[in-house]
């Protein structure tokens, strides 16, 4: 019973992960001076240690034949994460690290809301309701005044 709750608070803790990588990945980005070296040297840090974690779980790694069987849509998931940490590199500076992420957050909330809804991407479907609108607009009125006070 107390599981789901478990969850969403580890999911909780991660997402405020998320804030303490933008700032470093910030902070890398000024140290580097170029948000793509940052956003290069925070994916082969995760590469590696993805995979030493497979070394030391002994998963099997795919073939190429076994891979080509997949959709190819299920291969840009890497360019998106690309394309998001280095929006954070570059945004974070400009905005800081609240507004991003609270403005990334309604993004996820939108996008997720209508995947769920239709259930893209072979997702179970959740339809869309009045308290999921009514969190995202509340959500957008955050970001409202968080840039504007």
């Amino acid at each position: 019973m107390y599981t789901k709750y478990i969850l969403v608070a580890i999911a909780l803790l991660i997402g405020g992960l998320l804030s303490v990588q933008g700032s470093i990945n910030s902070h890398l980005g000024a140290f580097l001076k170029h948000p793509l070296q940052a956003a290069f040297v925070n994916f082969f840090v995760g590469t590696i240690a993805l995979f030493v974690l497979n070394i030391v779980l002994k998963t099997e790694v795919p073939g190429l034949k076994e891979l080509a069987k997949g959709p190819f849509y299920l291969f840009f998931g890497g360019l998106l994460g690309a394309i998001y940490v280095t929006s954070v590199v570059v945004l974070i500076p400009k905005i800081g690290v609240t507004s991003m992420l609270a403005a990334s957050i309604a993004g996820q909330l939108i996008i997720s809301s209508i995947i769920d809804h239709f259930g893209f991407f072979n997702v179970p479907v959740h339809p869309i309701s009045i308290g999921r609108v009514a969190g995202i607009v509340l959500l957008a009125t955050g970001i409202f005044f968080i840039q504007r006070f």
